[in-house]
């Protein structure tokens, strides 16, 4: 063991040697104005000669305070070591605005390393005391419509039809929000909606407004695409918040004074609604109007320019830029007759920005010629709305030349150009036709002649099985009646299944953080499953004659008190204060394993 240890300490300075050195700056992207907040410079070897930037804009109350992490690994006898070295400015803000810090540097290993620069932006104080930014606590248990409200904003209030609008959902809160407990979203009607939002956890900054600081957090962002004109309008979007609340004891002893209980109340909250004026796309639409209503660019190339008769080339078109390209239609190409053509390949490579869709759409077709000759393909049109402008705009390509040579299985005419009525009446479209032969391979079933089949095995089988299959089902659902008609028993075989179901909703309150509830549900299953598996109503049923009960049913001793002692802390835990979130965890845990147990027991004694 010791010569373990002294190898591994022999290795340590090789591992760190060859770690890649990582210096980072970090600190809040807002602060308020006047408030402390600290500035961290974090590197993952130890350096030396820290040079920090000048701070014009704000005040070094303290700093550097420096500190040390080191953990050491060993997996698999591998030996892996991480270091990081901390030094921590505690700084003020004392103007408000947007105010850069540049890197840091430091030497390590003889080699000058920076950080990376900051953005801090500086946010007006709140009127409320010294407590976390942006949140106060609320004694009353009344909560006002400006201490948590929530904005519906479109960038656009004025667009062409099919063009997209930013949606976007904020919140702004200065109370504890402990979570959401229902949504009612807006329908949509005549738009067509795509999600944007890339992440679930809401990233919160400050903002002050008209004198208060609020914890600003965007919820939802989406893409909406109006899909008829006029006055269109959104409904508002409805949110339940959990809001957490502290309450002060009232009392004469002083010692109760300096105790505070917090309970969690819903609120629920609206936004406006939205009116979006859609204009109708400009009449008339040109014949080839592809739908798209955005800003386009086409390129249009061939995989080869020269090639032979029976060749495959693939004409291939991209469409590129921003705007509802999902609907993008395929553009309309004037093949030579003397192609054989074939439906395009789609592929679509888009991302959904605030300005809609962005990407390409790529359409690849294959076209086969069938004589020899110089043919050209007319320049390929693709026409989109530009909403900048309002007006239709037509994209054009150059127009692409292919020379296909003979390659002697057919007779091909002169080396003219074959354009016109009079090509498509010509001796090679007879070869078309024996380019395919459909040959049957496998073996043929062949049957004697005057073979019926009625009488045979196969018609005395169609019969049976179906008579068998009614006489299985009808024995079945006979059993099942039965079962059916006493109801004591169903009830007992269905104590587990009703019980479960019970769990399930208090783990949703448990995750929701509605502890209230979560106490209810837990106590009810537990109760309802006692009930159903004894068949006793839960009016006759206490503490005190659960035990008797559940023992003179097969129940062990170890398993009824366990029972117990999760309904008496169920019913103390819903008049006291919430504990934390891993004791409610066991406690749920705890209450599936002791019905999982009782229904082991329990199933032995009733029948």
């Amino acid at each position: 063991m010791k010569s373990f240890l002294f190898t591994l300490l022999l290795f340590i300075p090789a591992i760190l040697s060859g770690q890649d050195v990582s210096f980072e700056a970090n600190a809040p992207a807002t602060v308020e104005e006047g408030k402390r907040f600290q500035l961290v410079y974090k590197v993952n070897k130890a350096g030396e000669d820290l040079r920090i930037p000048e701070l014009a804009d704000f005040q070094i109350l303290m700093g550097p305070t420096s500190s040390q992490r080191s953990q050491v690994q060993i997996i698999n006898g591998k030996v892996s070591r991480e270091v990081e070295y901390t030094y921590t400015y505690i700084l003020k803000a004392d103007t408000k605005g947007t105010f850069s810090i540049p890197p840091a540097s430091i030497v390590v290993d003889d080699k000058k390393h920076e950080s990376n620069s900051l953005e801090i932006k500086v946010v007006e104080a709140g009127q409320q005391s010294a407590q976390t930014p942006g949140v106060t606590d609320n004694q009353s248990g009344a909560i006002s419509d400006d201490d948590v409200f929530i904005t519906m904003k479109a960038n656009k209030t004025s667009v062409f039809q099919d063009q997209p609008v930013l949606l976007t959902t904020k919140i702004y809160t200065r109370v504890n929000l402990e979570g959401i407990s229902d949504i009612q979203h807006p329908t949509f009607r005549n738009f067509l909606a795509e999600d944007i939002t890339g992440s679930e956890n809401i990233e919160w900054s400050l903002e002050n407004i008209n004198g208060k600081t609020y914890r600003v957090g965007t919820y939802n962002q989406k893409i909406i695409y109006p899909q008829t004109s006029g006055q269109l309008k959104i409904e508002p979007i409805s949110i339940e918040f959990l809001v957490r609340i502290r309450q002060t004891r009232q009392s004469n002893n002083i010692f109760d004074n300096f105790f505070d209980t917090h309970r969690t109340v819903r609120r629920t909250v609206t936004s406006d609604g939205v009116t979006i004026n859609v204009k109708a796309l400009p009449t008339p639409q040109p014949a080839n109007f592809s739908g798209v209503v955005g800003q386009l660019d086409m390129d249009v190339s061939l995989s080869k320019n020269q090639a032979k008769v029976n060749d495959g080339i693939t004409l291939k078109t991209v469409i590129s830029g921003t705007g509802n390209l999902k609907i993008a239609a395929a553009p309309n190409i004037a093949f030579p007759p003397d192609f054989d053509v074939f439906d395009p390949n789609t592929t679509s490579n888009l991302n959904l920005t605030v300005n809609g869709n962005k990407g390409s759409k790529t359409y690849e077709q294959l076209i086969i010629p069938r004589h020899s000759g110089a043919f050209e393909i007319p320049p390929v049109e693709y026409v989109y709305f530009d909403p900048s402008i309002g007006q239709y705009r037509t994209l054009k390509s150059q127009k692409l030349t292919i020379n296909v040579e003979s390659n002697g299985e057919t007779a091909s005419p002169t080396n003219q150009q074959s354009t016109g009525p009079a090509a498509a009446n010509r001796e090679g479209v007879k070869f078309v036709g024996k380019d395919i032969r459909y040959i049957k391979t496998e073996n043929l079933n062949l049957q004697p002649v005057n073979t019926f089949f009625f009488g045979s095995w196969k018609f005395v089988l169609g019969y049976t099985i179906p008579l068998i299959l009614f006489v299985i089902i009808s024995l079945i659902y006979r059993q099942k009646i039965k079962v059916n008609a006493n109801i004591s028993l169903k009830k007992t075989k269905q104590a587990n299944k009703m019980a479960r179901k019970r769990l399930k909703k208090a783990a949703q309150h448990l995750k929701s953080g509605n502890n209230e509830a979560f106490y209810e549900e837990l106590t009810k299953g537990l109760w309802g499953y006692i009930s159903d598996k004894l068949v006793i109503p839960i009016s006759d049923l206490n503490i005190d004659n659960v035990r008797q009960e559940l023992e003179n049913n097969g129940a062990m001793k170890d398993n009824t008190e366990k029972l117990v002692e999760i309904l008496e802390t169920c019913e103390y835990a819903r008049y006291a204060p919430s504990g934390e979130t891993a004791k409610k965890e066991g406690l749920y845990q705890a209450a599936i394993e002791v019905i999982s147990k009782l229904e082991s027991n329990l199933k032995k004694k009733i029948k």
